[in-house]
C-alpha cells in the first residue's frame, strides 16, 4: 500500500532503546527512513515528514523533559502510531503513543503523566508549536545530544587512581549497569559505571539460536583491559529487566588481558551495533 496513494495506512514508528538526548534525531530518521520511498517520489512530501517530526518531538520534549524530568543520559523508548491520509498529511495517532523511561521512575508515573499531557495539554502544545514553531523547536534541539556526544557518553573515561586495580577488586568498583539500546541482534548493551558516574566499560548480550545469551564485557582501567566472555541461561527479557545480574555472571569467569586500543576497538564495534 502506498504512503502517498489515496488509501489511508495506519504504521508504527519505534525509536527503540535510545539515550534521551538522541530521540529527536531518532524520531527524524526513523520517520524519513520508513517513508523514504515516497519522499523520492515526491520531494515536497520531505516538508510534511520533516512538519510530522517536529510536531512529535516537540510533544515528547514535554513529556521528557518538562514533566518526567528525564535528564539527556537516562533511556528511553517511544513508539506511536500515525497515518498517511489522502493529500499526503501524516496523522499522529496520540492515543496509541507509548513512552518508556528507564529512570527509576516507576511505569505508573510514566502512564499518568502521557495520559495527561495527551488529554489536557496536547491542544495547548500543538498550538503553541503552530504560533511559534522555531521557539518550540528551540527547545527540542536544545535538549538533543549530537551524535558524537552519544559516542562520548560510553568511552571510557580516564581514571586518576594510582595504580591499576585487579580484575577482581575491578568488578566491585562497578555500581550500576544501565541499558543503552538495542542492537541489530535483537540483544542490547550496558554501560557499566562507577558510583561517580565514571565508566568504566560497557557489555553487549546477544541472544542465541539455543536460547541463552551471550555475555561479552569490557572494563578498562588506567591503560588495562579486560574482557569477560561468557554464556548464561538467563534470558534476555529477564536481563533486559535486570540488568546488574550482569555482574553476577562475568563475575563467573576469569577475564582474559587485552591492549588499552584493543578495547576501544570492540567498544566502538559494540557501539556501531546499536540501532
Amino acid at each position: 500500500m502506498s504512503a502517498t496513494g489515496s488509501s489511508v495506512e495506519s504504521r508504527e514508528l519505534s525509536t527503540g532503546l535510545i539515550i534521551a538526548g538522541a530521540y529527536a534525531d531518532k524520531v527524524r530518521r526513523t520517520l524519513f527512513a520508513q517513508l523514504r520511498d515516497a519522499v523520492k517520489q515526491d520531494k515536497e512530501f520531505a516538508r510534511e515528514v520533516a512538519r510530522a517530526t517536529a510536531e512529535l518531538n516537540v510533544v515528547l520534549y514535554n513529556i521528557l523533559v518538562e514533566e518526567l524530568k528525564i535528564s539527556k543520559g537516562d533511556v528511553v523508548r517511544v513508539r506511536i502510531n500515525y497515518r498517511v491520509e489522502p493529500g499526503r498529511k501524516i496523522t499522529w495517532l496520540y492515543d496509541t503513543l507509548r513512552v518508556e523511561a528507564f529512570k527509576r521512575v516507576p511505569d505508573e508515573s510514566v502512564e499518568k503523566v502521557v495520559s495527561t499531557i495527551i488529554s489536557t495539554r496536547l491542544n495547548q502544545i500543538l498550538e503553541k508549536l503552530r504560533v511559534a514553531p522555531r521557539e518550540a523547536e528551540k527547545a527540542v534541539k536544545e535538549f538533543e545530544i549530537a551524535e558524537e556526544e552519544v559516542e562520548r557518553e560510553v568511552k571510557v573515561a580516564p581514571q586518576v587512581t594510582p595504580t591499576p586495580l585487579r580484575p577482581e577488586h575491578l568488578l566491585g568498583e562497578i555500581s550500576s549497569v544501565d541499558i543503552i539500546g538495542e542492537t541489530v541482534e535483537r540483544g542490547f548493551i550496558a554501560k557499566l559505571s562507577r558510583s561517580d558516574g565514571s565508566t568504566l566499560g560497557v557489555a553487549s548480550l546477544q541472544p542465541t539460536s539455543e536460547g541463552d545469551v551471550v555475555i561479552d564485557a569490557i572494563l578498562v582501567h588506567m591503560q588495562r583491559a579486560y574482557r569477560y566472555l561468557t554464556r548464561t541461561k538467563k534470558s534476555i527479557s529477564l536481563l533486559y529487566e535486570e540488568p546488574k545480574q550482569v555482574l553476577d555472571e562475568i563475575s563467573r569467569v576469569t577475564p582474559t588481558e587485552i591492549s588499552a586500543e584493543e578495547a576501544q576497538k570492540l567498544i566502538e564495534e559494540k557501539m556501531k551495533s546499536l540501532v
